[in-house]
């Protein structure tokens, strides 16, 4: 009778430690990395950015945030696809749906927020920095500016050993600060670290878990902005190309270095590429308009 009683206990004491760990939460338990399905959904959904299949990456975004709705990574793969999305529309179309996606996810990763939580935090952060590129690529630089201080606050918090993608967060706001840092004199500690942060970034291509790709886009722009189009600019344009050979950013870039190179022939072929990327979209309106105003003067 005594055995069975202490077998009894032994079932209700395994039963409660089952318990305990089924509630506490999942980055708690294992803070190395995220749960498998953010990792594989969260890195398709980079892919189908890529691919410039943004329905399908809707789809796998809004299906995060079912399973795991008190986790902020769904809704920054929610936001930052609405991001390029619009980029490539060349449209503020989705803009509400935007904001609504960055506010749901930054108030669930402040939530959850805690240091055990190294990639909740990363989320949040990301959140916060996806608005502030948005706000940035439609030139409202001070709410630009304030979102990015924001993020880099809780990125400079977190391990970069056991979350990668930090030198992301981190890359490109010491960049765009030391593009800018005549602009923002007034800033206190504002220093030109772009070779690092450019250092930092190519760091990222490698060893990012969901940034090795993305970081792509963000490359692109720095070495066209650093005149680096002959090697690095066109290197990166062409390496995402060869994977996804319609991508309008990477052929973008392109026109842009051929056309400051002044290799014409070369430029006109891919603009005649992007011409038939943009008939292929329904709405195509203002994607037109942008083509015709950037390659009027040739």
């Amino acid at each position: 009778m005594f055995m069975k009683d202490i077998s009894k206990q032994k079932r209700m004491l395994f039963l409660v430690l089952a318990l305990i760990f089924a509630l506490i939460p999942a980055c708690a338990v294992s803070a190395a990395m995220p749960h498998s399905r953010i990792l594989s959904d969260g890195r398709r959904c980079v892919e189908l950015v890529f691919e410039e299949r943004f329905t399908e990456a809707h789809q796998l975004a809004t299906g995060l945030i079912r399973q795991f709705p008190e986790n902020p990574a769904g809704y920054f793969f929610r936001a930052a696809i609405f991001h390029y999305q619009m980029l490539h529309l060349r449209n503020n179309i989705h803009e509400r749906a935007f904001y609504d996606a960055c506010n749901q996810g930054i108030q669930v990763g402040e939530r959850n927020r805690s240091q055990n939580c190294q990639w909740n935090n990363f989320f949040l952060a990301a959140t916060i920095g996806v608005q502030g590129a948005f706000e940035r690529v439609n030139g409202r630089l001070v709410s630009s500016l304030r979102l990015a201080t924001r993020a880099i606050e809780i990125f400079a918090e977190l391990d970069e050993s056991s979350v990668r993608d930090v030198l992301y967060g981190t890359g490109v706001y010491d960049y765009w600060i030391g593009a800018n840092a005549k602009l923002l004199w007034w800033m206190p500690g504002v220093r030109d670290n772009r070779p690092r942060a450019l250092q930092n970034l190519e760091t990222v291509r490698r060893e990012g878990v969901f940034t090795r790709l993305i970081v792509d886009y963000d490359l692109m722009e720095m070495y066209l902005n650093e005149r680096r189009r002959e090697g690095d600019a066109i290197r990166i344009a062409n390496s995402v190309l060869s994977k996804y050979p319609s991508n309008s950013v990477a052929l973008w870039t392109l026109f842009e270095a051929y056309d400051s190179q002044g290799e014409t022939e070369k430029r006109d072929a891919v603009a005649a590429r992007i011409l038939e990327r943009i008939n292929q979209e329904s709405n195509n309106e203002h994607m037109l308009r942008f083509f015709n105003r950037r390659t009027r003067r040739h």
